[in-house]
């Protein structure tokens, strides 16, 4: 017993100080300003698309309009064998911007990281601009995330943040976790150790892309068309991977409103986990999960060994000390202070919400995803 919660205390302080120090990280990274007539070389947006009519405009219409210099940005949506009539908005709007060209995936092709390499095939642009047909980017995005391109970077990974309903408690704590998860990115990236990035929000030079084989070797997973890129671009050595620390960077998508399309896409998110290239990643997440696996073991075993409560009561202490930390950062940087006021009651169920799906994303192999099935 006492080897066990040892180890459970030992789990938590590493859960503290990986927090800590991605938050001393985050804090550090200069929040840059570029030029208002960069010299910006060709670029390409591509936007994967199945089944997002209800979207797709709002999508297209701020991508088409960027502030890039004209003539040097093209925009390519692909998609994705859409049953609904993400096609026919698309090819409307198509129709009306001369930068908008509509690309239908070969039938014998389908899944996300197949409509990007097929996107990237049919690029002009030096570098790759990725986003989701549900997210919406700011005038300045495409100039702010290339502008970021210097020396020997190779990967860019943006900000990410979610609309949400003031009066909904599950969407705003949807929008806490994911500016988390953006403070924890930015400060990994900003150490030298990058751990994870949303494909809604990144950039990469294509000459890149091609020099790690694209998503050759990663394939077999649906999912993880942003980290498991990440990781490749990470583990072939010549290139730097930055953070483009900026609130004209931001992308922002919406919450989801239900619990069952939350644990789908949480589901989605952890079953890229075993595809790893990067096994230190692995390793955090593991030590991560029985950091919180270590407090219900030890109320439980508190009415054994009654001096347990207190190590609990003590460990979730230092848990949120180390949250509060991050997201105090992070949240000044999205200028969402108000948010803070929702980190104790999140514990409350964000903990044994982590337990649960750590566990069944391991266990799933194949999940429905936009009407098909993938695995």
């Amino acid at each position: 017993m006492e080897i066990a919660v040892a180890f459970f205390a030992a789990c938590m302080v590493f859960y503290a100080f990986f927090i800590g120090r991605n938050a001393w990280w985050f804090a550090r990274i200069p929040c840059e300003k570029v030029p208002p007539n960069p010299l910006l070389p060709p670029a390409t947006i591509i936007i994967p698309a199945r089944n997002e009519a209800e979207n797709l405009s709002k999508c297209l219409y701020k991508v088409v309009h960027q502030a890039y210099p004209k003539g040097k940005l093209e925009v390519i949506l692909v998609n994705d064998h859409s049953t609904d009539g993400t096609l026919a908005i698309a090819q409307l709007m198509e129709s009306r911007y001369p930068n908008l060209k509509v690309l239908s995936l070969p039938d014998k092709l389908s899944g996300k990281k197949a409509a990007l390499s097929y996107g990237i095939e049919n690029a002009n642009g030096e570098i790759i601009l990725q986003t989701d047909a549900d997210c919406v980017v700011q005038d300045h995005w495409a100039k702010q995330m290339v502008a970021h391109f210097k020396g020997n970077t190779g990967l860019v990974v943006g900000p990410i943040e979610l609309f949400y309903d003031r009066n909904s408690k599950f969407e705003r704590f949807q929008a806490l976790e994911a500016m988390g998860l953006t403070g924890i990115t930015a400060g990994s990236i900003a150490s030298g150790y990058p751990n994870m990035c949303n494909g809604a929000n990144l950039a990469y030079r294509k000459e890149v892309f091609h020099a790690v084989k694209g998503f050759e070797g990663v394939d077999q997973v649906a999912s993880g068309d942003d980290e498991l890129l990440m990781q490749k671009i990470q583990k072939h050595g010549d290139y730097a991977i930055q953070f483009a620390k900026c609130r004209e960077a931001i992308v922002a998508t919406h919450a989801l409103t239900d619990w069952e399309s939350l644990k789908k896409q949480r589901l989605r998110w952890v079953s890229k986990a075993r595809a790893y290239i990067n096994k230190r990643i692995n390793f955090v997440q593991l030590i991560s999960y029985f950091a919180f696996l270590g407090l219900p073991f030890l109320l439980i075993s508190s009415f054994f060994m009654p001096m347990n409560a207190w190590l609990a009561l003590e460990l979730f202490a230092l848990k949120l000390i180390a949250d509060f930390y991050l997201m105090h950062r992070t949240l000044q940087f999205f200028h969402k202070l108000p948010l803070l006021s929702y980190l104790l009651p999140l514990q409350m169920v964000y903990i044994p919400y982590v337990l649960w799906i750590g566990i069944a994303g391991n266990f799933v192999k194949k999940y429905n995803w936009k009407g098909r099935w993938v695995q």
